[in-house]
């Protein structure tokens, strides 16, 4: 018996942060079906927004990183993750997101905001965000209580319904769906009473246990998957990992492969689909290539899915577990962020 496999390990997890992963499906749809969408009395013109500029920080941030790859052919969609601003005209979109809805920078640039444009929009649970958006402007309500990072199902799809009410995107029903059947469909297979040798997430935590994992997506647009499983990675386990993307990174980070003794210290994850596109595929084997010369081990997970977001979700789901088993393997609680927690009480 593996570790893994041992139910006395899974003591640790005193909030529980496995069901809040393992649940994703379900998270997926009960928001979409949810009568949780506020609108104001009167609403303005929303055909007239040229551009969308999404505001968040951490857990709640990457829904706005997923939409703009996944939505931003329909308008021009910035994600800013700070206090400040891009320039923005009175036909700007500002969505804020922020689960408490007290996040100190989502706040800062929805107040800012709210003197340039009438188009706000937020996600979130209660806080300021929900005092400076009630009554005004359209908004959807979460229900408090989950860490940010754990309710990613419920982010990113209140994100998805705003913008189909602004019918800024086409309904998304057959996308949700899928992507819903999909996750459950793997949740039998990533479960904690699955045996390790029949486990994939169980056997990529073992693989990443006494490595520092280097994530890589294959192409621009799962970029936000790669950032994804850093930050499970780094939040859940406690644990350091890095990211980066094909093609930018065949032009300088490759170049930090050509080290010797390091081939115990990294872990290369890659993160693609199995029908890549050629020029990215090139670009993966001859990297694949070159670290097989150095005898270098490395992990390579693959996306399912008919849409952008469906093969995001499906490895979102795969890298959740991972870090959850992860944490398992270190030893800790997936759930405490004390270092994030110090630094707030000391700033």
């Amino acid at each position: 018996m593996t570790l893994l496999d041992d139910e006395k390990k899974y003591l640790l997890d005193t909030e529980d942060m496995y069901h809040k992963i393992i649940h994703m499906p379900e998270h997926i749809l009960e928001t979409y079906k949810a009568e949780n969408l506020h609108i104001p009395a009167q609403e303005p013109d929303y055909s007239a927004i040229t551009n969308i500029v999404f505001c968040g920080m951490g857990g709640s941030a990457i829904s706005g990183d997923i939409a703009r790859v996944a939505f931003g052919r329909f308008k021009p969609f910035e994600v800013i993750k700070d206090y400040h601003l891009p320039p923005i005209t009175n036909t700007t979109l500002l969505i804020a997101c922020s689960y408490s809805g007290n996040t100190e920078e989502t706040v800062t640039c929805l107040r800012s905001a709210s003197k340039y444009t009438p188009y706000l929009a937020a996600v979130t649970s209660g806080g300021e965000v929900k005092k400076i958006v009630e009554n005004s402007h359209p908004w959807i309500e979460l229900t408090p209580g989950m860490p940010p990072r754990s309710a990613i199902g419920y982010l990113f799809f209140s994100v998805v319904k705003l913008l189909e009410h602004m019918k800024i995107i086409p309904l998304q029903e057959k996308t949700v769906l899928s992507t819903v059947a999909l996750l459950i469909k793997k949740a039998g297979a990533i479960a904690h009473n699955v045996a390790e040798e029949q486990n994939l997430a169980k056997h990529g935590a073992s693989v990443i246990k006494g490595k520092i994992p280097i994530i890589y997506a294959s192409r621009p647009e799962l970029a936000p998957l790669a950032y994804r499983w850093k930050c499970q990675i780094n939040e859940n386990a406690k644990y350091p990992a890095f990211m980066n993307t094909f093609p930018e990174m065949n032009h300088n980070e490759i170049e930090g492969w050509e080290v010797a003794g390091f081939t115990d210290t990294f872990i290369p994850i890659f993160l693609s689909s199995m029908q890549e596109e050629h020029n990215y595929q090139k670009r993966l084997d001859a990297f694949k290539q070159l670290l097989g010369k150095k005898q270098t081990e490395y992990l390579e997970f693959y996306t399912e899915g008919n849409s952008l977001v469906e093969e995001i979700f499906s490895l979102i789901y795969l890298g959740d577990m991972i870090s959850y088993y992860v944490a398992i393997l270190q030893g800790v609680n997936p759930t405490s962020i004390d270092y994030i927690n110090y630094l707030k009480e000391n700033i």
